[in-house]
């Protein structure tokens, strides 16, 4: 009976132990790990399978060097130097070892060993667990490279990063705060920073931090702050409150801050320069306002007595000489008042007290008194001067005199500038609620460089000096300008030796105007 008890106990044990092997290789699949035990006088270790996963090796080679011969070379001498402290003193070991593999991928494992000692203390074997950690070493060396590049950026950033409790105190800021605020880091953290700012700007900055606590977007703000060594300079922080689950304690924020006292010393020049350039512009305006006025009044005597001598009203002149000096000084004087005329518009329209007198017209009636008046300039030009027009009337309410001075001055630009026995046409059309005029030559063309220009003041082509000297560049513009205060619109196209084309859209109405017209 004795013998079944024995026999039933064994077989429950080698069951138990068994089941510990299997219940160890599950342990062993699950967390990457195994073990090997070296009996002292064996040829080679004993394997678990968990071991064997990790070698990718079904069986142990009888070398007992191969798994030394598996390490990188520079861990092998410290291996077998450790397990030879660990025979020699019984005591328990540590190391950790790179494996290549056939890959060249470096993976790291760490074997925690023990030693097996007989009742008289000597060591009898040795055991190892050994564990893949490549990814946790893989992680801590992201993590010291991350920890260092962070530590590198706020260490050398012309940004301050900081962060700050609910109540502003600071909790850490980065070394770059003495070069931009003056002060060391362990001077500014536990304090308030907002004690250093400007007081005109205090409430600015408190209100933007109230903002921060109450929302979840950055805050930015630009204010005078007193460095450590008293000097005021304009820092500009952006703001964010840290996420709940971030940080310990509710309301924290992080702000980055930079100096940017040089940027709003060049908008401080740039919006004193510019209130010097509207001063000198107004300035300008009225002088030429002014002194137009002035010249005006002579100018219309003259050409009003040199008229008079032209038409001997009160008898022959006798000399011929003197009726052709007559004539030059009453096409002088006509000139200089429509170049005086110009500047004197120009000048209004600038200062903004140029004022439309809207009336009810036809386009087509403007166009052909215009024509007609100056008909005498085409043909002394050379230049033949063509129209089309319409059969039905295009009505529009408009300044008639100002879209007379329109059609003037592109017809007088397109002479001048069409060679003898070239033409000039103008097509006049309507389109949904605008009129459409088109002024065609045949002359020297405008080069594509000099066409952004055109349109503004005193700007001209540059394609033939002499007839460039001829005005002051003010025709286009005023084109451009009287169009664009009847709510329209000039375009112009042009190609060198071959014509140009300047195209004036206006609407008919005022109610009209914002409504593209399609040519």
């Amino acid at each position: 009976m004795s013998g079944q008890n024995d026999h039933s106990d064994l077989a429950i044990a080698q069951q138990r132990i068994a089941q510990l092997e299997r219940d160890l290789a599950q342990i062993e699949r699950t967390v990457g790990i195994g073990y090997w035990r070296w009996q002292l006088g064996d040829p080679k270790p004993t394997w678990s399978r968990g071991m064997r996963a990790i070698a990718k090796q079904d069986d142990v080679p009888n070398n007992p060097d191969w798994l030394r011969q598996q390490l990188d070379p520079s861990d092998q001498a410290m291996v077998a130097s450790t397990i030879a402290k660990a025979f020699a003193s019984g005591e328990p070991f540590f190391y950790r070892v790179r494996d290549r593999g056939q890959t060249g991928a470096i993976r790291y494992y760490d074997t925690y060993g023990d030693c097996e000692v007989d009742p008289t203390g000597r060591v009898t074997a040795i055991v190892g667990v050994v564990q893949d950690v490549t990814s946790r070493v893989e992680s801590k060396a992201a993590l010291v490279a991350s920890e260092a590049q962070f530590r590198h950026l706020a260490e050398e950033a012309s940004d301050v990063i900081s962060r700050h409790a609910a109540d502003g105190t600071c909790l850490y800021i980065s070394p770059s705060c003495e070069r931009v605020m003056g002060f060391k880091a362990e001077e500014l953290i536990g304090q308030r920073t907002i004690m250093h700012v400007n007081p005109q700007d205090v409430d600015l900055v408190s209100s933007i931090v109230d903002g921060i606590q109450r929302s979840d977007t950055t805050a930015l703000a630009t204010y005078r702050f007193q460095r450590g060594d008293g000097q005021t300079v304009w820092l500009e922080s952006a703001g964010r409150r840290v996420a709940p689950e971030e940080s310990d304690s509710a309301g924290e924020f992080v702000v980055v801050t930079r100096d940017v006292t040089a940027r709003k010393r060049v908008e401080r020049e740039l919006e004193e320069a510019r209130e010097r350039a509207e001063t000198a512009n107004q300035t300008k305006s009225r002088f030429l306002a002014n002194m137009s006025h002035e010249l005006r009044t002579p100018l219309n005597a003259i050409i009003g007595f040199s008229d008079i001598l032209l038409q001997e009203l009160f008898g022959p002149i006798g000399q011929p000489r003197y009726q052709e000096y007559a004539q030059l000084i009453h096409e002088s004087g006509q000139l200089l008042l429509e170049l005086i005329s110009d500047i004197l518009d120009m000048s209004k329209i600038e200062a903004g007290k140029y004022e439309l007198h809207y009336e009810e017209c036809d386009a087509r009636e403007l166009v052909e008194a215009v024509t007609r008046l100056i008909q005498g300039r085409a043909e002394d030009a050379g230049v033949m001067l063509g129209i089309a027009l319409p059969e039905e009337p295009i009505t529009l309410r408009a300044d008639k005199r100002a879209v007379k001075q329109v059609i003037i001055n592109l017809l007088s630009n397109a002479i001048k500038f069409t060679p003898g026995g070239g033409q000039v046409t103008v097509n006049v059309k309507r389109h949904d609620n605008f009129v459409i005029i088109a002024v065609t030559d045949t002359g020297i063309g405008i080069a594509p460089e000099d066409l952004p220009r055109l349109g503004h003041a005193f700007e001209q082509a540059k394609a033939d000096s002499d007839l460039a000297k001829v005005g002051t560049g003010l025709g286009l513009a005023l084109v451009r300008s009287l169009s664009q205060l009847h709510g329209g619109s000039m375009r112009i196209e042009s190609a060198l030796g071959i014509g140009t084309t300047v195209t004036v859209t206006l609407p008919l109405s005022r109610e009209a105007v914002g409504r593209p017209a399609v040519a």
